[in-house]
C-alpha cells in the first residue's frame, strides 16, 4: 500500500505530461505573473522556468491567438469562475500549438482568490478540427480579433436589436491608421504587422464589453458599439484616439508610434444593410482625414442618402 501522504503535489504535477501553470492573482495590467510551471511547460514551449517565471501568460500568445477567448477567459477569471478553452499559442521558437485550457482559482482560508492554477492539455495533433471554417470564418488570422465577416455579424444583431426592441442607438467608428502606407514602405512586413496585433490589443483592451471590435480590412478597424448616443460614442472614439497617439507600440523596429483617424456613424433600423452603415461609417472617416488625420468624423442622419 502506497502512503499517499509522502507524496507531494510538486512531485506529482511535476511528473505530469500535461502543463501546469501557476500565477498571482493579480488580474490588472500586463496580467497576472507566472509562480511556477512545471517541466511539461517547458519541453513544449521551449521556455524554461527561470525565464517564464516573473511574466506572464501573453508571453505565449501572438498573431492568431483569438481575442474573444482571451476575453472570455478573463472576464470568468475577475468572476471567480473556472475556464475551460481551447486556444492558440506560441512557444519561444515562435512554433504554434494549440492548448485544451483549464484555469481554477486557488482560495486561502478566508476564500479569497490567492492564486490561478492552469492545467494544459496539447491538442496540436487534432487542429485540423479546431481550423475547420466554422471556427475561422469570421476571425482575423493576424490580430485575433474578427474579421469584416464577424464585424457585419456584430452590426446584422445591433440592427435587429434596434428594430425588436427600439433601444438607444447603436453606433459603427471605423479607425483607419494615418501614413500606413509609409509605416510599411519604411519599416516593412514585420514591423506593420506588429503595429497592427498591437492596435487590436489595444482597442479591445480599451472598450466595453457589450461592444465588438473587428479588422475591416489591412489597417482599418471598426467598433461595433452598442447602446450610446452619438456625443459619447464620439468621447469614447475621441479617448481612443488619445490612447492610441499617447502610448507608442512595440515592434521589432522599437517602439513605435501612430495616430488614427476615426469615422462615427448611427447604427439605425432604416438602414439597408451592414455594408451600407461600414460605408457611412468610412465616409466619415475620410471627412476627419481631409480635415487633416488624428481628427474624428460623424456622419449626420441629413447626409444619408
Amino acid at each position: 500500500m502506497i502512503d499517499l501522504t509522502n507524496i507531494t503535489f510538486k512531485s506529482v504535477v511535476e511528473a505530469a505530461n500535461d502543463i501546469v501553470i501557476v500565477t498571482d492573482a493579480d488580474l490588472g495590467p500586463p496580467g497576472p505573473r507566472i509562480l511556477y510551471v512545471n517541466p511539461a511547460f517547458t519541453r513544449l514551449t521551449g521556455y524554461t522556468a527561470e525565464e517564464a517565471i516573473g511574466e506572464t501568460p501573453r508571453i505565449l500568445q501572438g498573431p492568431g491567438t483569438c481575442r474573444l477567448t482571451l476575453d472570455r477567459i478573463r472576464k470568468n477569471l475577475e468572476a471567480g469562475l473556472d475556464v475551460r478553452e481551447t486556444i492558440l499559442n506560441f512557444g519561444k521558437s515562435g512554433t504554434r500549438y494549440w492548448l485544451d485550457l483549464c484555469i481554477t482559482p486557488l482560495r486561502d482560508t478566508a476564500k479569497n482568490i490567492a492564486a490561478f492554477i492552469a492545467i494544459e492539455r496539447d491538442v496540436t495533433l487534432n487542429k485540423h478540427q479546431l481550423d475547420t471554417p466554422s471556427l475561422t470564418s469570421q476571425r482575423d488570422i493576424l490580430t485575433g480579433i474578427p474579421n469584416l465577416l464577424g464585424l457585419t455579424s456584430a452590426i446584422e444583431t445591433s440592427l435587429k436589436t434596434k428594430v425588436a426592441a427600439r433601444t438607444q442607438p447603436s453606433h459603427l467608428a471605423y479607425i483607419d491608421i494615418d501614413n500606413f502606407r509609409q509605416i510599411a514602405e519604411q519599416y516593412g512586413d514585420a514591423t506593420s504587422e506588429a503595429v497592427l496585433i498591437g492596435l487590436s490589443e489595444r482597442l479591445a483592451d480599451n472598450i466595453r464589453r457589450v461592444d465588438s471590435v473587428g479588422r475591416i480590412s489591412r489597417d482599418k478597424f471598426g467598433i461595433c458599439m452598442g447602446s450610446i448616443s452619438t456625443a459619447n460614442a464620439t468621447i469614447m472614439c475621441e479617448r481612443l484616439r488619445s490612447i492610441i497617439a499617447e502610448q507608442p507600440f512595440p515592434t521589432p523596429s522599437g517602439m513605435l508610434s501612430i495616430t488614427v483617424s476615426i469615422g462615427v456613424t448611427e447604427i439605425d433600423a432604416d438602414s439597408k444593410s451592414a455594408s451600407d452603415i461600414i460605408l457611412r461609417a468610412s465616409d466619415a472617416k475620410h471627412v476627419a482625414k481631409k480635415a487633416g488625420d488624428r481628427r474624428i468624423g460623424t456622419s449626420q442622419r441629413s447626409s444619408w442618402p
